[in-house]
């Protein structure tokens, strides 16, 4: 919070799926968190996604945690229910 009780542009967490995302929220100057599951990143549809073995999606997890690190993101979720947790832990 700043001085006068409102919050402040370092208490902001921009999240996203796309590598767009992560450079948005660098330009703010604002935390910026990946998301894993769902991301355009790894350009497949979900049923695409479906068919792959354990050890194929974690190889293209792999690749876009690797883009989203590249593009500046601080951190990389799974999925968007570990965001309450991360916020927690990084308060």
């Amino acid at each position: 919070m700043s001085e006068w009780g409102v919050p402040s542009v370092q208490a902001v967490v921009k999240v996203g799926d796309t590598v767009s995302d992560i450079r948005e929220g660098r330009n703010a100057d604002v935390c910026s968190l990946g998301v894993l599951e769902g991301n355009s990143v790894m350009g497949m549809t979900q049923a695409a996604y479906e068919t792959l073995s354990a050890e194929k999606k974690q190889a293209a997890f792999d690749r876009a945690r690797q883009m989203f690190i590249e593009a500046g993101a601080d951190d990389v979720l799974l999925n968007i229910e570990q965001l309450p947790a991360w916020i927690q832990a990084n308060n």
